[in-house]
């Protein structure tokens, strides 16, 4: 992997996403800093595979990071409001590793056979390039 994939727009917002995340998770009890860094998070999270897509910058590592985050935001906050939260956040972990230890980048396009709504969320951001190109 060249160098210059760790500078990517999508990847800088993703080191964005997760300094967001560090300063929520020391945040947590305190609700005016840590409602806002994990809103601008989720956000943010929309907006680098926009980014990726729009600027051409799709990456493995990328797609990667991105997944990788979203587990680090859903875990902090699993594991902060239940007791519970660490087994549901580990079983989160367990089916990443899994998926892309055997489908790679590709884990996303692989649902063929799966519910209708896990083939919407999983479609790879196609609905967003249609609605992206409306308003091109």
């Amino acid at each position: 992997m060249a160098s210059e994939v760790f500078l990517y727009v999508p990847n800088i917002i993703g080191y964005i996403r997760i300094l967001l995340l560090l300063i929520g998770w020391w945040c947590f009890n305190c609700p005016p800093i840590f409602v806002p860094c994990y809103v601008i998070s989720i956000i943010l999270d929309g907006l680098d595979g926009y980014a990726a897509r729009r600027l051409n910058q799709i990456s493995e590592f990328g797609a990667w990071l991105d997944v990788v985050i979203d587990n680090l935001g859903r875990g902090m906050l699993w594991s902060a409001l239940f007791e519970w939260g660490y087994f549901v956040s580990a079983l989160e972990w367990c089916v990443f590793v899994c998926t892309h230890s055997c489908m790679g980048a590709e884990w996303k396009s692989r649902f063929g056979c799966s519910p209708w709504w896990i083939q919407r969320v999983t479609a790879n951001g196609e609905s967003l390039k249609q609605l992206d190109s409306n308003f091109s």
